[in-house]
Parts: C-alpha cells; sequence; structure tokens
C-alpha cells in the first residue's frame, strides 16, 4: 500500500480515537448531558472578522493550524518565539562535509509508522500545495529501518553481555537476569522471558480494544479505564494475574521482576507513568496479536531530515502571505482586551511590553511553557489552570556523532568479525539505552557517517541532560566507551573516527521545557478533558500534542490543531466556513459519538483541493454528533 494513498484526511476510528472518545464521554456524563448540535447556553461573542486569528507557536500544530486558516480563508498571525519554524521538527546539520548531504541527524520527530492512527500524517505528505511550484515533500519521504535492514545485525547488551539480535541465545540467561531478582525465584521468570511477560500483560487489555473495533462496542475501554488511575508498575505488583501458558506464579508480579522487565521493555522510570501510557505506546508501534511477525509495519523518515517538513509549509504560506509569521517573539502574556467598539478581544503580549491584538488565539506553546506566560487575565477555568500545572510532559535526550567513516557498518570488531550492522537500533542497559543507526542515504555502502549514539527517556534522559549542559568532555568520552564495549571496538579507535558531537535535551530547552506529554495515573479524564475546550469565553483555544490521545506524535499535534479550528469555527461568524472546513479537512473519530459520520453523497468526505459540495444542512448533521460542542459548554465559566 502506498503511504500516500489515503484521499481523506478524517482520522479513522482507530484505537487513540475510541480512547479519547470515551474519556470525553465520560467527563460529559459527570459534568454535563451530551446535548445534540450547539449548546444553547455557551456564551459565544460577537464574532470580530476584522481582527486576524493569533496562533502561539510555529510548530507542528501551529502549521497545521495556519494551512488550514489559510486554505479556508480566514487571516492569521502566527508568533513564534525561535528564529526558525517547526519546533520539534527539528534537524541538526554537522558543520563538517564528512558524509554530505546526509551529514546530519534528527534531533526531534524522526520515524512516522503508517498505520490508521497517523493518516493525517501521512495526508499532508501528499497535500498537493506542498509538492508543486517548487516544492515537493512527498518525494523526500523514505523508508525507514525500524529493525535493521538484511540480516539485523543490530545489538541487545545488557549486564554486560553484548549478543547480536538476530543470533540464537546460547544460554538460557545470556544475560544473567538471575542476578537482578532477589525477592522471588528467578528461573521461571527468566524461562518465559521479559517480551513474553509484558506481552500477557498488555494482550487482554489490547486484544479487547481491537475486539471494540470489530464489534462497535466499548466493554475493552472500559476494562482500561478501570486502571486509569494505576501506573504501569503498580498494575503489574498489584492486579495483574499472569496466564497458565507461562509457567509463572498465578500471583502479581514481585517488585524484582516488574524492574528488570522495565530495564528490557521501556526506559528507567517508564513503569512509573500511567499504564493507559503503556498500552497505548504498545498499539501505536504496531502491536497486532493476529499479524505475522514478518510482516511488519512499515516505517519512513524524511529525506533531508523531519524540519522538513515544517519548513516546507512554512514555505507555501510565506509566498501567500509574506508577514503572517513573526519570529523571534517569546509570549510573555495572554489576557482577554477591549477594542474601541467595546467588543472582547484576545491581547498577547511578547517580550514583556510589544501587545499584538487577535479576535483569537490557538496556543500551541507547550504547557511547561505556559506556565511561565501571565495567564491571570486569561479566563482560564480553575481545572485549565491546574491543567496546565499538573499535566506530566517526559524528558528525552539524543545525542548525535559525526564519524569519518560509518564504522558500525564497514569495520571489524576486535575480534576480526566485522559489524556490517544496517539501520535499525540497538538496545542497552548503559547509560546510552538505544543506539539508532541511519536509514537515510546509501546506508548499504556505508556512506552515511552520523550516528544517534543515544536517544533515551525518563530518567535515563534526566541523567545525561546535566552531562549536555555542565561537562560535555565528560559526556563525550562516555558515549564513546560504551560505545566501544557493545561494539567490541576500542576506545581509541573510536576517537579517531570522531569528527563532532552534538547532543540536546528537550527538557533543558526553554521554549519546550520536556519532550511531548507523558502523563501519570489518571490525569486522563478531568484534567485532559479540560484543556479541549475554550478559556477566554471562548476566543483562547489550546493545541498541541498534549491535547491529544495520541502523545508525542506529529499526528497528535495535527489532531489536536484540527480540534482547534473545529472549536473556533462553531463560533458565530465563523460557522460559514464549515462547509469547506468538513470537505478539505474531514473530521476525527475521537470527537463525534459516531465516528467520521457520513453525509450526504458528494460532501464532507473528501480531501484537500475537493471541490466545495458539502451542503448546510449536512453540516448541520455532523454536528449533531459532535462531542466538542457539548463539551464547549461544560468549560465555559460564568463570565
Amino acid at each position: 500500500m502506498s503511504p500516500l494513498s489515503p484521499s481523506n484526511p478524517s482520522v479513522g476510528d482507530d484505537i487513540y480515537a475510541q480512547y479519547g472518545r470515551l474519556v470525553v464521554t465520560q467527563y460529559l456524563q459527570e459534568h454535563k448531558p451530551v446535548s445534540r448540535g450547539p449548546g444553547a447556553s455557551v456564551k459565544f461573542a460577537r464574532a470580530l472578522p476584522e481582527e486576524p486569528v493569533g496562533i502561539l507557536g510555529a510548530g507542528g500544530a501551529g502549521l497545521y493550524t495556519a494551512l488550514i486558516l489559510d486554505d479556508l480563508g480566514i487571516p492569521f498571525k502566527v508568533i513564534e518565539a525561535r528564529d526558525r519554524v517547526g519546533g520539534r521538527l527539528y534537524t541538526h546539520t554537522f558543520p563538517n562535509q564528512t558524509g554530505a548531504p546526509y551529514n546530519y541527524f534528527d534531533v526531534g520527530a524522526m520515524r512516522f509508522p503508517q498505520t490508521d492512527s497517523m493518516s493525517r500524517v501521512f495526508h499532508l505528505f501528499g497535500y498537493a500545495p506542498l509538492n508543486r511550484d517548487g516544492l515537493a515533500l512527498k518525494s523526500r519521504l523514505k523508508p525507514f529501518h525500524f529493525v535493521g535492514a538484511g540480516n539485523n545485525n543490530t545489538l541487545l547488551s545488557y549486564t554486560g553481555v553484548t549478543v547480536r539480535q538476530n543470533a540464537a541465545p546460547t544460554a538460557s540467561d545470556p544475560f544473567k537476569s538471575e542476578l537482578v531478582i532477589k525477592d522471588a525465584d528467578p528461573r521461571p521468570y527468566v524461562a518465559a522471558g521479559a517480551k513474553a511477560i509484558v506481552d500477557d500483560v498488555i494482550r487482554p487489555f489490547a486484544e479487547a480494544l481491537l475486539q471494540d473495533m470489530k464489534d462497535k462496542t466499548k466493554k475493552g475501554w472500559e476494562k482500561l479505564l478501570r486502571y486509569d488511575r494505576h501506573s504501569t508498575r503498580a498494575y503489574m505488583t498489584t492486579q495483574y494475574i499472569p496466564s497458565d501458558d507461562l509457567n509463572i506464579p498465578k500471583t502479581s508480579l514481585p517488585v524484582d521482576v516488574v524492574n528488570w522487565l522495565e530495564t528490557f521493555d521501556m526506559s528507567t522510570g517508564w513503569y512509573d507513568r500511567a499504564f493507559t501510557e503503556t498500552v497505548l505506546e504498545a498499539v501505536a508501534f504496531g502491536w497486532d496479536p493476529s499479524s505475522d511477525p514478518l510482516v511488519r509495519t512499515p516505517w519512513f523518515c524524511i529525506d533531508g531530515g523531519a524540519f522538513q517538513i515544517g519548513d516546507t509549509v512554512h514555505q507555501y504560506l510565506k509566498k501567500r502571505n509574506p508577514n503572517a509569521f513573526i519570529f523571534k517573539k517569546r509570549v510573555t502574556g495572554i489576557t482577554t482586551a477591549k477594542n474601541a467598539q467595546g467588543d472582547t478581544i484576545m491581547s498577547v503580549t511578547t517580550d514583556f511590553d510589544d501587545e499584538a491584538r487577535f479576535s483569537h488565539v490557538i496556543t500551541t506553546i507547550p504547557l511547561p511553557v505556559m506556565r511561565t506566560i501571565d495567564l491571570s487575565g486569561a479566563g482560564l477555568s480553575p481545572m485549565q489552570s491546574s491543567a496546565i500545572r499538573m499535566l506530566n510532559y517526559g524528558p528525552s535526550v539524543k545525542i548525535g556523532m559525526q564519524f569519518r567513516t560509518a564504522w558500525w557498518t564497514t569495520a571489524n570488531d576486535n575480534q576480526g568479525q566485522p559489524l556490517n550492522i544496517i539501520g535499525g537500533q540497538t538496545y542497552t542497559d548503559t547509560p546510552l539505552r538505544t543506539v539508532v543507526y541511519p536509514s537515510f542515504g546509501n546506508i548499504k555502502a556505508g556512506k552515511t557517517t552520523t550516528l544517534i549514539a543515544s536517544y533515551c527517556w525518563t530518567e535515563d534522559a534526566e541523567r545525561l541532560a546535566s552531562l549536555i549542559t555542565n561537562d560535555k568532555k565528560v559526556l563525550v568520552e562516555m558515549v564513546l566507551r560504551e560505545l566501544a564495549t557493545i561494539h567490541n571496538v576500542t576506545v581509541q579507535f573510536l576517537r579517531d573516527e570522531l569528527i563532532d558531537t552534538f547532543a540536546w535535551s528537550w527538557s533543558q530547552d526553554p521554549y519546550s521545557m520536556g519532550s511531548s506529554a507523558f502523563f501519570g495515573p489518571g490525569k486522563f479524564a478531568n484534567l485532559f478533558t479540560s484543556l479541549s475546550g475554550p478559556a477566554a469565553g471562548g476566543r483562547l483555544h489550546f493545541a498541541g500534542e498534549a491535547i491529544s490521545v495520541r502523545h508525542a506524535w506529529l499526528e497528535g499535534a495535527f489532531d489536536s490543531a484540527w480540534r482547534a479550528v473545529h472549536d473556533l469555527l462553531t463560533q458565530p461568524g465563523y460557522n460559514d466556513y464549515l462547509v469547506k472546513f468538513f470537505t478539505n479537512w474531514g473530521t476525527n473519530a475521537e470527537w463525534f459519538d459516531v465516528p467520521n459520520p457520513e453525509v450526504k453523497p458528494g460532501g464532507g468526505r473528501r480531501g484537500p483541493g475537493a471541490p466545495d459540495t458539502t451542503q448546510p444542512n449536512d453540516i448541520e448533521e455532523i454536528l449533531k454528533h459532535s462531542l466538542l460542542l457539548p463539551l464547549i459548554e461544560a468549560n465555559q465559566p460564568d463570565l
């Protein structure tokens, strides 16, 4: 199947959409009954067509918002604190030309799985305006080798023992796991294997969710939500009962066993976050009990780096409106204000003294950064203020290195054996945690010489982050030492090969203050849902991957942008744009009680650039099924 085959940007009824829909439905049942169509009690202000819409942030969500508004013909202005677009669509290019034009690595987003959950992203790659007049985004889409190419010679390195991922174990416990399990007899757990146990934990929930998809029920989601207040660690140690075929004790798992599982499955501390996040992450990476393990989810990367996505959108919009973007202006305040006619508008302060005024504001600023902005006059509800303070973001670190050769492909190890690693990832319990080999360029010939020497999250990332800012020399030597040990080469060989190093911590970045949303137990309910509706009497809208169930994915940023524009268009004065909005930008099953409601033939289910054939009565039919309208109503304060 072609990665560009979808003609419709509508997000299908996947597992993420089902989860988001159930969370919102339960929230509405607790706060307000689900109504049909616009809520009569919503206190909408009059539209101010002479004022543009303000978009705060030019990352994935901000750019997608701008792209939709541009298509609809709604004036907008984007304010960005950095000197570039893209946010976490960030690619670092090393100044040395060795390996050029592939002397770069993606510091942020780098890979895109072709699944139903990622339909907006893949639709954007083929969006016609981004593929003409000198722009060619879809031609940059190239395969990403999530698993090593050819024989998959990538490595597993734990407790000082390194083996090829393609090699059959030479011992029943090659990584000496029995030495780290002290609170139970380790033998049955080691015999069962970490992967089988983790799969057994996930399987009942994933299968139930997939069955929900087939039967159009919600039993699986109700089952998962019963444990939403549990961390993964708490669920494993207090609720999980193993299946008979594992031949391990029929009790919840001992603490040491859970720690051992986390080491091989995720990053340090991952299991302390919401169990829901772990299940959804497994599904996002292609978990499917019925699939042939040899038929893997296809993954793609962007030739030239993922920043090309944001840069292409920016180039297109800049041609359309050269004055649409304002760079190097940090937002320091958001408040409601009055214009000369006495109408309520939004006022945005940048750098503490410059003011810009808008009819509405869609903020895509990461929530930790929002905490640094003066929001005292922004009309937030107490729950929205709490959500901005409490919703968790996770740290991540990438350390990119440029070498003289692709030694992981072309060199021999200390025993004279060819390394011959082509793409894929090596996993380890050393501080590096994950080594990502390049997928771009002529990797089989060893022409790409940049390597992501470390990609890590949670506590592993927090520890490396301090070295990035305080002692880069120690960081570089530590990374070379660990690379040498894992690949069985000498440290001096790698020192001689090394040209340059670039390390990045998203938690240390003042414009993100974290990599992506990664919620703790129970935070998907009231806190998350409160930001899915507007503030300031319907004039301040929130977007960004955190305001989506698809955390950490570009798709989540796009979905949230779609939802924010939808909210804007339900305001009086903007209703006329709904026809073109649904026609060109589809629907989203996450926000409708009937997934992607059908409209009359010839309307509403086409892709960007399609004929505008949807009729107003079609829009009324679509809105009858919207969960967003009663959600907006439920979130409105009495202003």
